[in-house]
């Protein structure tokens, strides 16, 4: 079968959906595919007079120039597969092939609508949606990456039911436990001071609930000094942007500020490094499309303590300890409580993530591109 795989602007800086495209490109050949892989190319970007114009300059590379190059590359394959829903404003142009989409969340369409809380949308970020949410409609197949995903586009009644499946993704790379030496080095260079750390992956936005986090790390203390005891976790660790604003003010007024450290831009090394030095990962995370740093933590050995909603609790299995991610007093307790079996939250995530594999994600969408060839009465070359 012959799939050519449509992916991501590099410029745009999509580090997730370009990861997820490498996956697919290394493991459907595995499955009995030929894969060819096509994206808009950086050109008038690169003209660009200054930083405000580079959005105007990008859109013409996506949406102008790219389009004759994405037909032209089409021709070749059996199935076009558009591999992240933002880009569902290319399937229009592609419908004369067996196509499959995949979407990873419906948030961003919802926002637009004004149904996703903290998050608002201009005008051109509603015409996008409305662009990308018509493509969807086109789509022969639309592969969710979780059942939660699943429901959501189906409440939204872009896309017909039959044409609705399910992809749930597999790590996008190589996360397992490090070696404690090198993990060790690889810390001290980062400047993670040696000690017991709280860890949150994410960036700053209302959704990932970052704020919660350094409330819950800040309940800790307090319990700890309160009860005449250590702390849990002496650290805060964000892999994302540094405590700014109120959040740093919070930070500074309960004396916390000098136990955090933020690490931005850091290699996949440097990441599982991080997620295996860590006492546990907190990821209250109030609205996802599947929750990469659930499984990612639960490989690399780091106890996971996430929300209590969907898609987190469908993924993260026995192994992860479920909380209620607007209490920031209860999350502390749970941490507390979960202490003593940090170790079987370990082995119990291991064998979770053992479930999310490459490999299985890469049938599941072999099925999906069965699946629409099937509704063309196609067979593959």
């Amino acid at each position: 079968m012959k799939v050519l795989l449509v992916t991501n602007y590099v410029p745009d800086q999509q580090n997730s959906m370009l990861a997820f495209r490498r996956v697919l490109e290394r493991e459907l050949p595995h499955q009995g595919c030929e894969v060819r892989v096509v994206a808009p190319a950086e050109r008038v970007l690169r003209f660009a007079p200054s930083a405000r114009w580079r959005k105007w300059f990008g859109y013409v590379d996506k949406f102008i120039l790219f389009i004759p190059a994405l037909r032209r590359a089409a021709r070749w394959a059996d199935v076009v597969h558009v591999t992240d829903h933002s880009n569902g404003m290319y399937i229009p142009w592609i419908e004369s092939k067996p196509n499959v989409a995949t979407c990873h969340d419906v948030i961003a369409i919802q926002a637009a609508k004004g149904h996703a809380e903290g998050w608002q949308v201009g005008f051109t970020g509603r015409v996008f949606q409305r662009l990308i949410a018509r493509g969807l409609g086109h789509a022969d197949i639309v592969a969710c990456v979780s059942e939660l995903t699943r429901r959501e586009l189906l409440a939204l009644n872009l896309v017909e039911p039959s044409r609705v499946t399910s992809a749930h993704n597999g790590l996008n790379d190589d996360f397992a436990p490090m070696p404690a030496q090198e993990r060790t080095s690889i810390l001290a260079r980062l400047g993670v001071p040696a000690g017991s750390y709280l860890l949150h992956v994410g960036m700053q936005h209302p959704r990932k609930n970052r704020e919660r986090v350094l409330d819950a790390f800040i309940a800790l203390q307090a319990r700890a000094a309160a009860a005449g005891r250590a702390p849990v976790m002496e650290r805060l660790v964000f892999v994302g942007p540094p405590p700014e604003g109120e959040m740093l003010d919070a930070a500074r007024k309960h004396g916390v500020a000098d136990r955090i450290v933020a690490l931005e831009g850091i290699s996949h090394a440097e990441l599982r490094a991080v997620y295996g030095g860590a006492t546990a990962l907190l990821f209250p995370s109030l609205q996802e499309g599947f929750g990469w740093p659930v499984i990612e933590a639960q490989a690399s050995g780091c106890p996971v303590f996430t929300s209590n909603f969907a898609p987190m609790n469908e993924i993260g299995g026995e192994g992860a300890v479920y909380v209620d991610a607007r209490d920031p007093v209860a999350m502390a307790q749970a941490i507390e409580e979960a202490a003593p079996r940090l170790e079987e939250m370990r082995r119990l995530g291991l064998e979770n993530a053992a479930h999310y594999t490459p490999s299985r994600m890469a049938a599941a969408y072999v099925a999906a591109y069965a699946l629409a060839l099937e509704r063309r009465g196609g067979q593959p070359r």
